[in-house]
């Protein structure tokens, strides 16, 4: 992962690397594995997510109730372009090749900055 999008909290680094490995196999994929590899980025995101919120909720975060919003609202997304594109596969590698690493980065450095920042403050992470 580029080092602007290190948060230096080792978990939340080590899933950020996990989703840009699978995203990368999903832009580079052939054609019958697209599906199957953007579900897969989709339940890797899911399970992301719910680790997050977990340690949001365990160390009573501040800002939980914006953060599960957006993680809300990132796999609502990820899931309509995913339904999409099983009858219109253009419509679902368009968001994966034009979108989906500019979203990722934008929640990075936007949203899960402030969880990190959090976390290294109270001595947590």
């Amino acid at each position: 992962m580029d080092d602007t999008l290190k948060l230096h909290v080792d978990i939340m680094d080590y899933k950020h690397d996990e989703f840009l490995e699978i995203l990368s196999e999903v832009q580079s994929c052939n054609e019958d594995e697209f599906i199957p590899l953007f579900e897969k980025m989709i339940e890797h995101t899911r399970e992301h997510f719910n680790a997050e919120e977990e340690i949001m909720r365990t160390y009573d975060f501040y800002d939980r109730r914006d953060h599960f919003l957006e993680h809300e609202n990132l796999l609502n997304e990820m899931e309509y372009f995913y339904t999409k594109s099983i009858k219109i596969p253009n419509f679902g590698r368009s968001y994966v090749n034009e979108y989906a690493y500019e979203k990722f980065k934008r929640h990075i450095l936007n949203i899960d900055s402030q969880l990190a920042m959090f976390l290294k403050n109270n001595s947590i992470a």
